[in-house]
């Protein structure tokens, strides 16, 4: 397929809109090419290079808790509780019984979320999780920025460990600031987010089965969380889904125009 530009909008398009089924605003992101990954630092960031994606809506912050319990409310699905060694779920387990999440974080990011739960919940939605490409396409822009604000880190810009809240922060806590000029919130900081794609090397490629959501294989977090700092609160941060949930992980959805 021949592409006619580095960047397209289509102007009929809205570039916010209201997904009526959970209720969540979506932000437009415009087709065109950019440049993915970068020749600095960490090797799987590695080789920078030219990536196509086409025009999608994403979320403009994380699923929270109180968007996840309109979710599991209407499906019965299992709210997000465990009791065990590899990571502190205390401050963020919901109550099996009430069904309910922890008191006081109704507009956190919802975490101790696997794949497969972000998965259900896009579903349930009638959206699906971004590639990664999507997601990097959207967090960095067409001029490359290395954070969702610009090329510089600032403290009070994202909840990275910078921030010292030691903990997941209600969406829009660093908001407008720390935003994407588009209006994208959190996309540094706060939680990593689960998307479609497969971990795999560089050059990025939508066609060699990365993006199959029945392979097996260990799933591309994005975002970075606020257990990381500046060196790794960047827009081309990349980390392999070794386990199937953490107390920093969380997500967002996507839908392409139909």
């Amino acid at each position: 397929m021949t592409h006619q530009s580095t960047s397209e909008s289509d102007n009929s398009l809205e570039t916010l809109i209201t997904w009526p089924n959970d209720g969540k605003e979506m932000v437009y992101i415009s087709g065109g090419y950019f440049t993915m990954g970068n020749q600095d630092g960490d090797a799987n960031y590695r080789p920078e290079h030219q990536v196509y994606v086409a025009g999608f809506y994403l979320d403009r912050w994380p699923v929270t808790n109180a968007e996840y319990k309109k979710f599991i409310d209407d499906t019965d699905y299992p709210v997000p509780n465990y009791d065990i060694s590899w990571c502190d779920t205390k401050s963020y387990n919901w109550d099996s019984t009430r069904r309910i999440y922890p008191e006081g974080k109704a507009d956190h990011p919802v975490v101790l979320i696997s794949w497969e739960d972000a998965m259900a919940y896009a579903a349930w939605a009638g959206k699906r999780l971004p590639t990664e490409a999507e997601w990097e396409r959207a967090a960095r822009g067409t001029e490359g920025r290395r954070y969702p604000w610009g090329q510089a880190f600032a403290g009070g810009l994202c909840n990275s460990k910078e921030a010292e809240l030691a903990q997941t922060s209600a969406v829009g806590q660093f908001s407008p600031d720390g935003d994407t000029p588009e209006g994208l919130v959190d996309m540094v900081g706060n939680v990593w987010e689960w998307t479609n794609s497969l971990f795999r090397p560089y050059p990025y490629d939508a066609d060699d089965g990365r993006e199959s959501r029945h392979a097996s294989g260990f799933r591309v977090l994005r975002g970075t969380s606020w257990r990381n700092d500046a060196n790794v609160a960047l827009c081309v941060s990349r980390l392999d889904g070794d386990f199937k949930f953490f107390n920093n992980v969380g997500f967002r959805c996507a839908v392409s125009p139909e």
